[in-house]
């Protein structure tokens, strides 16, 4: 089937139909030229076949050259051509088209539209000059050998032959090729009416032309360019067949420059012109189409290119490498910000960047660096004054003839806000971890400190001169002891007692106390949402963390001010949670702290809830009071965020998780036992040499049969040598080797009724899982009194 091959032979034709027409029509090409013979009755001043054959192998196929050899024998049998001679001029014009078509197609990557002016060439050396010496070699060698040609005349044969098929190639071969390639007509009215009133010009000038002598014939060279400059390539072809037809006819009749004193002469003139004006007039239009083509994608570039510019989402700033002169900037840049496009282009880069980074800016342009770099994170300064962080890309170009480069600016301030907190959120929880250990270590000294100030006040007398001594030694441990409970809420370590409370219900139990608190030079108001659902949290701990607040609030204010306590419900979204890394989005109740004090800088709240850290004077406080708010609030599984400006006050937000639960009621206390007296045997495992020896002192002083080891391990085997009951297991959670945990899951297995007392200076998730004990564990937080520790002891034998 035939399809695809644009309009020289009818669509979905048969292969053997085709190449029926395709001979037919070679066969009326030829006997149309055979009409135009001028010097040589077998042969044309411009042979169609020639053209048409080869149009048709480069639009259809090399594999129709059936229709070509049938056609030329068929045409040359009926002109009275020997057999032989047919079947070798058959031979020769088919092996003309095929070597033509497949040079244009392999070597030349020949386009038939002849748009470009390397196609133009490629027509005119490989197909017009070179292809067509095979069909005049073996077209005259077969007639020769034939006998219908005697060998005098020879070369003159071989000559208008060759020249003959060139010229068909030429005229016939570009008309057939260029209206093939763009088929469609879509000319407006006014062009339709100017390719008339050409074709009119054409005709009237041409039969003007050659009654006239032979210097004025080329002067329609003008106008055929006029058709390729219009019409491109089709409308040179066109033109060229037209007028290449009114000279062979003018010529065959005797009119026109073209008629000299022989035939062969007359061939020559008319051949020269037809083939010039033909070359001369494809080359125009092809020169004219190649420049239109390369102004039209330089257009369609540019327009893509404008449009990749301005739908950038980043900032793009086209700017001098001399004077930082901005010469382009794209949407994305007028919208982020801020200023007009005008106004852009009126400014430096030095006008966008801060005061204090034009120097570095100065110097990084001053080592004249080309091509694509990567300049790191800058500031960029919006037009509301707002300092932005963004990452520049650049890359030298040269813009409206002058150096300059392309920089795009990637805003980064989100991103480095979130990097911030979660450095932040790292030292934090690295600090904490080095708290925790402290403190743990800390109270084993401060246990050891109680227990023997507590000891040596029982051993002496009231009126001891050394009993003030030894009070004040306790009084020491207590404020250490403060310190180090803060150091535990900080490194969220304390073990809390949750329950479901009403934030509103807490507030206003604190208001009397918290107005004390903070004096009446300073106005104190709550703003509580009456729908406020309830949250899980210790409210012993929470009552800690509102009253560090008030402290800092108060402490921020020496000339009064206002204090505002405020309850709301709050939803926060993906949004908030990306700006505030680490929350995540959920239901919470919000419990905000606002003073109008003086507030902080940038600076000062970076590190506000480091332990130790204070802006107050010496002597005024230890910096653990936010340090304990933000641990509390941070075992809560809250979160605590400031907002503070210098002069504008400050305000702190806690968000804790609501909970689908009404408030609890307290905690009912635990009833001190009758005596803290006992016989019971105890096993004491504890690392820690001085708090080991003080609760063996303490609990042997209370009657107690203490087996005492110094870790886990001393502690098992005690126990599997003692033949009778152990009542009760006193160990440090922390040990080495073993945990306490893991000393009573193999104490007890084999002794069930035996009870379990866990001591430590700060939890784990041995037993404590988010600072909360599993249900049936007894703990006893260090440090401890030895009147606490004998209480605790006799509280736990007594129970169930």
């Amino acid at each position: 089937m035939v399809s695809g091959q644009g309009t020289l032979l009818p669509r979905r034709l048969p292969y053997p139909a085709a190449v029926a027409l395709l001979a037919a029509l070679y066969f009326i090409a030829a006997k149309l030229g055979l009409l135009a013979a001028v010097a040589q009755a077998v042969v044309s001043s411009a042979w169609p076949p020639a053209g048409l054959a080869l149009a048709a192998l480069l639009l259809l196929g090399v594999r129709y050259w059936p229709g070509i050899a049938i056609g030329a024998f068929l045409v040359n049998a009926s002109a009275g051509v020997p057999l032989a001679g047919a079947t070798g001029i058959g031979v020769g014009n088919t092996l003309e088209a095929v070597v033509g078509a497949l040079l244009l197609q392999r070597v030349a990557r020949f386009r038939p539209s002849l748009e470009r002016l390397r196609d133009v060439a490629a027509l005119v050396l490989l197909a017009a000059a070179l292809s067509t010496t095979v069909s005049a070699t073996i077209g005259v060698a077969s007639l020769w050998l034939s006998g219908a040609i005697s060998s005098t005349s020879y070369g003159s044969l071989w000559f208008v032959w060759w020249s003959g098929d060139a010229m068909g190639v030429l005229v016939l071969g570009s008309l057939l090729l260029t209206w093939a390639a763009t088929p469609q007509l879509r000319e407006s009215p006014g062009r339709a009416v100017e390719a008339l009133v050409l074709v009119m010009l054409l005709v009237i000038l041409t039969d003007a032309l050659f009654k006239l002598p032979f210097s004025y014939v080329y002067a329609i060279f003008p106008v055929v360019s006029w058709a390729a400059l219009r019409f491109g390539p089709r409308g040179a072809a066109t033109a060229t067949t037209l007028v290449a037809g009114l000279a062979i006819w003018s010529t065959l009749h005797g009119r026109g420059p073209f008629v000299a004193s022989t035939p062969t002469e007359n061939l020559a003139l008319l051949q020269t012109f037809v083939g010039l004006l033909a070359v001369t007039a494809l080359a125009v239009a092809a020169l004219v189409t190649e420049r239109a083509t390369a102004q039209q994608a330089l257009t369609e570039s540019e327009a893509h290119y404008r449009v990749l510019f301005e739908s950038n989402p980043n900032p793009l700033f086209v700017y001098t490498l001399d004077t930082l002169a901005l010469l382009a900037v794209n949407e994305a840049a007028v919208s982020q910000y801020g200023y007009t496009r005008e106004e852009f282009l009126a400014m430096t880069l030095e006008d966008i960047s801060p005061p204090e980074d034009v120097r570095a800016l100065r110097d990084l342009v001053a080592k004249s660096e080309t091509g694509f770099r990567n300049r790191g994170e800058w500031r960029h300064r919006k037009k509301d004054g707002t300092i932005i962080d963004v990452e520049i890309t650049r890359n030298t170009l040269t813009f409206s003839g002058q150096p300059a480069a392309l920089a795009m600016a990637h805003d980064i301030t989100k991103r480095k806000s979130v990097e911030t907190q979660l450095l932040q959120a790292q030292k934090m929880e690295a600090v904490g971890r080095l708290a925790g250990g402290i403190a743990h270590d800390f109270n084993n000294l401060l246990t050891a400190i109680f227990g023997s100030s507590d000891l040596l006040l029982e051993d002496l007398g009231g009126d001891d001169q050394r009993r003030a001594d030894v009070e004040d030694i306790k009084q020491a441990a207590q404020r250490a002891a403060a310190l180090t409970r803060q150091l535990l809420a900080f490194s969220r370590r304390q073990v809390l007692a949750p329950q479901v409370l009403d934030l509103n219900v807490l507030i206003a139990d604190l208001e009397k106390m918290l107005r004390r608190l903070i004096g009446e030079d300073i106005e104190f108001r709550t703003v509580l949402a009456p729908d406020l659902d309830a949250v899980r949290a210790d409210p012993g701990q929470l009552e800690q963390v509102i009253m560090n607040l008030a402290v800092n609030a108060r402490d921020a204010m020496p000339q009064g001010g206002k204090l505002t306590v405020e309850t709301a419900n709050v939803d926060l979204d993906d949004a908030y949670a990306q700006a505030h890394v680490p929350v995540v989005p959920g239901r919470y109740a919000m419990l905000a702290v606002n003073d109008t004090g003086i507030g902080m800088d940038t600076q000062v709240k970076a590190h506000i809830f480091e332990p130790f850290f204070t802006t107050k004077d010496k002597g005024k406080g230890t910096g653990l009071g936010l340090a304990t708010v933000y641990g509390i609030v941070k075992q809560s599984n809250g979160y605590v965020w400031v907002y503070s400006e210098p002069g504008q006050g400050t305000t702190f937000k806690i968000y804790l998780p609501r909970v689908e639960a009404t408030a609890e009621a307290p905690a009912p206390k635990p009833i001190s036992p009758a005596s803290l007296r006992g016989s019971e045997t105890v096993l004491l495992a504890e690392d820690e040499e001085a708090v080991r020896n003080l609760t063996r002192r303490v609990l042997e002083g209370q009657g107690y049969t203490v087996l005492t080891g110094a870790d886990g391990q001393e502690a098992l085997r005690l126990a599997e040598g003692h033949t009778g009951p152990i009542h009760l297991l006193l160990t440090d959670v922390v040990m080495p080797s073993m945990s306490g945990r893991q000393l009573a899951e193999r104490v007890v297995s084999g002794r069930r009724e035996m009870k379990v007392l866990y001591l430590s200076g700060y939890t784990d998730d041995a037993i404590v899982q988010h600072g909360v004990l599993e249900p049936g564990i007894a703990f006893l937080q260090k440090p401890f009194t030895p009147q606490g520790l004998a209480r605790k002891v006799r509280e736990v034998l007594d129970a169930g």
